[in-house]
Protein backbone atom coordinates (compact mmCIF):
# COMPACT_ATOMS: atom_id res chain seq x y z
CA UNK A 1 0.00 0.00 0.00
CA UNK A 2 1.61 3.33 -1.04
CA UNK A 3 0.87 6.26 1.53
CA UNK A 4 -0.49 9.19 -0.33
CA UNK A 5 1.66 11.69 1.71
CA UNK A 6 5.46 11.55 -0.08
CA UNK A 7 4.47 9.34 -2.57
CA UNK A 8 4.94 10.43 -6.73
CA UNK A 9 2.73 8.86 -9.25
CA UNK A 10 5.93 7.49 -10.79
CA UNK A 11 6.01 4.74 -8.40
CA UNK A 12 3.20 3.32 -10.39
CA UNK A 13 4.12 4.11 -13.89
CA UNK A 14 5.98 1.89 -16.30
CA UNK A 15 9.59 2.03 -15.78
CA UNK A 16 10.04 3.59 -19.65
CA UNK A 17 7.43 6.46 -18.64
CA UNK A 18 8.69 7.09 -14.93
CA UNK A 19 12.21 7.44 -16.34
CA UNK A 20 11.48 10.56 -18.39
CA UNK A 21 13.11 13.74 -17.11
CA UNK A 22 9.54 15.42 -17.73
CA UNK A 23 7.78 13.19 -16.26
CA UNK A 24 9.57 12.75 -13.06
CA UNK A 25 9.70 16.93 -12.64
CA UNK A 26 5.85 16.74 -12.83
CA UNK A 27 5.13 13.71 -10.55
CA UNK A 28 7.88 16.20 -8.06
CA UNK A 29 5.71 18.98 -8.37
CA UNK A 30 1.71 17.18 -8.13
CA UNK A 31 3.72 15.62 -4.74
CA UNK A 32 4.48 18.82 -3.44
CA UNK A 33 0.96 20.21 -3.74
CA UNK A 34 -0.29 16.79 -2.35
CA UNK A 35 1.99 17.07 0.75
CA UNK A 36 0.57 21.01 1.43
CA UNK A 37 -2.89 19.62 0.91
CA UNK A 38 -2.23 16.50 3.34
CA UNK A 39 -1.20 18.94 6.00
CA UNK A 40 -3.93 21.37 5.96
CA UNK A 41 -6.15 18.46 6.45
CA UNK A 42 -4.47 17.75 9.10
CA UNK A 43 -4.23 20.85 10.70
CA UNK A 44 -8.19 21.22 10.48
CA UNK A 45 -8.40 18.36 12.54
CA UNK A 46 -9.72 18.67 16.13
CA UNK A 47 -10.81 16.26 18.53
CA UNK A 48 -9.23 13.45 16.30
CA UNK A 49 -5.93 15.10 16.21
CA UNK A 50 -5.34 15.56 20.22
CA UNK A 51 -2.48 13.20 20.35
CA UNK A 52 -0.54 15.64 17.77
CA UNK A 53 -2.26 18.74 18.98
CA UNK A 54 0.55 21.97 19.55
CA UNK A 55 0.57 22.70 23.36
CA UNK A 56 -1.27 26.38 22.43
CA UNK A 57 -4.05 24.78 20.60
CA UNK A 58 -4.79 22.63 23.38
CA UNK A 59 -5.35 25.53 25.93
CA UNK A 60 -8.14 26.57 23.27
CA UNK A 61 -9.46 23.17 23.36
CA UNK A 62 -9.57 23.45 27.16
CA UNK A 63 -11.29 26.50 26.68
CA UNK A 64 -14.20 24.99 24.08
CA UNK A 65 -15.04 22.06 25.81
CA UNK A 66 -14.53 23.65 29.40
CA UNK A 67 -12.26 20.61 30.43
CA UNK A 68 -12.62 20.25 34.58
CA UNK A 69 -9.67 21.17 36.78
CA UNK A 70 -7.38 22.11 33.93
CA UNK A 71 -4.39 24.30 34.29
CA UNK A 72 -2.21 25.98 31.40
CA UNK A 73 0.47 24.99 33.86
CA UNK A 74 0.25 21.29 33.90
CA UNK A 75 2.68 19.03 31.35
CA UNK A 76 1.37 18.46 27.89
CA UNK A 77 0.81 14.71 28.68
CA UNK A 78 -1.43 15.80 31.51
CA UNK A 79 -3.35 18.21 29.69
CA UNK A 80 -4.00 15.58 26.16
CA UNK A 81 -5.08 13.11 28.95
CA UNK A 82 -7.78 15.60 30.72
CA UNK A 83 -9.17 17.49 27.11
CA UNK A 84 -9.58 13.36 25.77
CA UNK A 85 -11.82 12.19 28.35
CA UNK A 86 -13.58 15.94 28.79
CA UNK A 87 -16.89 14.48 27.41
CA UNK A 88 -16.58 11.18 29.09
CA UNK A 89 -16.15 13.31 32.65
CA UNK A 90 -19.29 15.14 32.05
CA UNK A 91 -21.39 12.04 31.46
CA UNK A 92 -19.99 10.61 34.79
CA UNK A 93 -20.38 13.80 36.46
CA UNK A 94 -20.97 13.67 39.84
CA UNK A 95 -19.65 10.29 40.51
CA UNK A 96 -17.24 8.89 43.17
CA UNK A 97 -16.01 7.48 39.26
CA UNK A 98 -15.57 11.15 37.98
CA UNK A 99 -13.85 12.25 40.97
CA UNK A 100 -11.06 9.22 41.08
CA UNK A 101 -10.62 9.71 37.11
CA UNK A 102 -9.79 13.33 37.19
CA UNK A 103 -7.34 12.15 40.46
CA UNK A 104 -5.63 9.75 38.69
CA UNK A 105 -4.95 12.12 35.04
CA UNK A 106 -3.49 14.64 37.12
CA UNK A 107 -1.81 12.84 40.18
CA UNK A 108 -1.66 9.72 38.93
CA UNK A 109 -2.21 8.18 42.46
CA UNK A 110 -5.24 9.02 44.75
CA UNK A 111 -8.78 8.11 45.25
CA UNK A 112 -11.44 8.84 47.63
CA UNK A 113 -13.54 7.31 49.95
CA UNK A 114 -17.21 7.33 50.42
CA UNK A 115 -18.62 8.13 54.50
CA UNK A 116 -19.98 4.71 54.74
CA UNK A 117 -16.74 3.11 54.08
CA UNK A 118 -15.09 4.91 57.22
CA UNK A 119 -18.20 4.96 59.27
CA UNK A 120 -18.25 9.23 58.62
CA UNK A 121 -21.05 11.14 58.67
CA UNK A 122 -23.62 11.10 55.35
CA UNK A 123 -22.63 12.99 52.50
CA UNK A 124 -18.76 13.12 53.66
CA UNK A 125 -15.85 11.86 52.37
CA UNK A 126 -12.21 11.95 52.54
CA UNK A 127 -9.51 11.62 49.95
CA UNK A 128 -6.03 9.44 49.96
CA UNK A 129 -3.49 10.98 47.40
CA UNK A 130 0.71 10.28 47.31
CA UNK A 131 0.53 6.56 46.62
CA UNK A 132 4.24 6.00 45.53
CA UNK A 133 5.12 9.85 45.28
CA UNK A 134 6.47 12.65 47.70
CA UNK A 135 3.46 15.04 47.96
CA UNK A 136 4.45 18.74 49.87
CA UNK A 137 2.30 21.29 50.64
CA UNK A 138 1.57 22.89 47.32
CA UNK A 139 0.60 19.60 45.99
CA UNK A 140 -1.90 19.21 48.76
CA UNK A 141 -3.26 22.47 47.84
CA UNK A 142 -3.64 21.97 44.56
CA UNK A 143 -4.98 18.59 45.23
CA UNK A 144 -7.50 20.36 47.28
CA UNK A 145 -8.69 22.76 44.44
CA UNK A 146 -9.05 20.10 42.32
CA UNK A 147 -11.41 18.38 44.31
CA UNK A 148 -13.41 21.34 45.01
CA UNK A 149 -14.38 21.75 41.21
CA UNK A 150 -15.14 18.29 40.55
CA UNK A 151 -16.99 17.06 43.57
CA UNK A 152 -20.65 17.31 44.12
CA UNK A 153 -21.67 20.68 46.29
CA UNK A 154 -23.24 18.25 48.75
CA UNK A 155 -20.57 16.56 49.29
CA UNK A 156 -17.74 17.83 52.00
CA UNK A 157 -14.39 16.63 52.54
CA UNK A 158 -13.16 15.69 56.20
CA UNK A 159 -10.06 14.40 55.30
CA UNK A 160 -6.98 14.39 52.81
CA UNK A 161 -4.45 11.40 53.52
CA UNK A 162 -1.51 11.40 52.51
CA UNK A 163 0.26 7.73 51.78
CA UNK A 164 3.90 7.47 52.06
CA UNK A 165 4.83 3.66 50.40
CA UNK A 166 8.25 2.17 51.48
CA UNK A 167 10.33 -0.71 49.64
CA UNK A 168 11.26 -3.25 52.81
CA UNK A 169 14.95 -3.41 52.72
CA UNK A 170 17.48 -4.97 55.28
CA UNK A 171 19.02 -2.85 57.73
CA UNK A 172 22.48 -3.40 59.06
CA UNK A 173 23.78 -1.86 61.87
CA UNK A 174 27.96 -1.73 62.46
CA UNK A 175 29.91 -0.57 64.70
CA UNK A 176 34.42 -0.68 65.73
CA UNK A 177 35.48 -2.60 68.63
CA UNK A 178 38.50 -0.75 71.00
CA UNK A 179 40.57 -2.08 73.68
CA UNK A 180 39.63 -3.83 77.07
CA UNK A 181 40.55 -5.73 79.55
CA UNK A 182 38.49 -8.84 80.69
CA UNK A 183 38.18 -10.47 84.81
CA UNK A 184 37.35 -13.40 85.23
CA UNK A 185 36.74 -14.37 88.80
CA UNK A 186 38.37 -17.37 90.34
CA UNK A 187 36.19 -19.07 93.24
CA UNK A 188 37.06 -18.57 96.35
CA UNK A 189 38.93 -21.17 98.50
CA UNK A 190 38.98 -22.42 101.46
CA UNK A 191 41.97 -21.73 103.62
CA UNK A 192 42.91 -23.84 106.66
CA UNK A 193 45.89 -21.87 108.64
CA UNK A 194 46.32 -25.71 110.89
CA UNK A 195 46.16 -23.00 114.23
CA UNK A 196 45.86 -26.23 116.64
CA UNK A 197 48.37 -28.24 115.56
CA UNK A 198 51.79 -28.74 117.12
CA UNK A 199 54.56 -26.13 116.11
CA UNK A 200 58.28 -27.61 115.68
CA UNK A 201 61.31 -25.40 115.22
CA UNK A 202 64.55 -26.09 114.23
CA UNK A 203 67.71 -24.97 112.76
CA UNK A 204 71.93 -25.77 112.97
CA UNK A 205 74.09 -24.42 115.66
CA UNK A 206 77.58 -23.18 115.21
CA UNK A 207 80.65 -22.68 116.82
CA UNK A 208 82.36 -19.72 118.00
CA UNK A 209 86.20 -20.13 118.96
CA UNK A 210 87.69 -16.88 120.60
CA UNK A 211 91.43 -16.93 120.73
CA UNK A 212 93.52 -14.16 123.04
CA UNK A 213 96.76 -12.65 122.05
CA UNK A 214 99.39 -11.68 124.40
CA UNK A 215 100.25 -7.69 124.41
CA UNK A 216 103.60 -7.69 123.11
CA UNK A 217 106.69 -6.94 125.17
Amino acid sequence: MIKLSGSRFTDIMPENLASQVETQAFAYAVGRQIEKLCAYSDAARTYAAIATMPEWLLDYMAVELRTPSYDENYSLKTKRALIQGSLLFYTQMGTPAAVNRIIETIFETGYIEEWYEYDGDPHHFRAYVGDGGEVGPGELEEFRRVLSSVKRLSSWLDDIITITAMDPDMVTFTGTMGKGYTSTPLPEAAVDYHLEDMIRAGGTFGTITQTAIPAAI
